[in-house]
């Protein structure tokens, strides 16, 4: 079949092409603005990651360092607790050894030593004579030496306390 196109047709059918020639130049630009668009940004989000991971790598590395040295730390602490017990058992049986071969007491007033007797029996006398009423005497309430006007306690429990007060 033979189709006769005029001139205005011909001219209508070129200016056609060339416009749809000129949208796909236009939708081919805007593809590739977008996929440079999008090249860049996978290269930016790919630096950022290797960046992040890097990053994360050394964050676990730094909290293996702690981890090790918190193990050793309660060892160390483990170890210590264990010696503090037993040197306090060891301290607790010195005392009780000393006690039993001196049997020394030291008379104690608000908590200050006063004087060091070997029994209790001289211990109260000598208070009585420094005015402490004879029959004010109980036994230990527990509470600070401080607080207690007269107090008599064994020279291995005044010798150790801290400061030499005790408790």
């Amino acid at each position: 079949m033979i189709r006769i196109v005029t001139r205005s047709r011909l001219a209508a059918l070129e200016w056609a092409v060339e416009s749809a020639q000129n949208r796909v130049d236009e939708v081919q630009g805007a593809a590739d603005a977008a996929a440079s668009c999008h090249t860049r940004s996978v290269q930016r989000l790919s630096t950022a990651l290797a960046t992040a991971r890097a990053a994360a790598d050394g964050h676990q590395a730094d909290a293996e360092i702690v981890r090790d040295l918190l193990k050793r730390a309660e060892a160390e602490l483990v170890d210590t607790q264990a010696t503090v017990a037993e040197q306090a058992e060891q301290t607790k049986a010195l005392q009780g050894e000393l006690d039993r071969i001196t049997g020394a007491v030291v008379l104690l007033n608000y908590g200050r030593l006063v004087s060091i007797h070997p029994t209790n029996e001289a211990a109260r006398r000598h208070a009585e004579s420094l005015g402490c009423p004879g029959d004010g005497w109980r036994p230990g309430s527990g509470g600070p030496a401080s607080e207690v006007a007269w107090r008599i306690s064994a020279l291995s429990t005044f010798a150790v306390q801290d400061g030499g007060g005790a408790g």
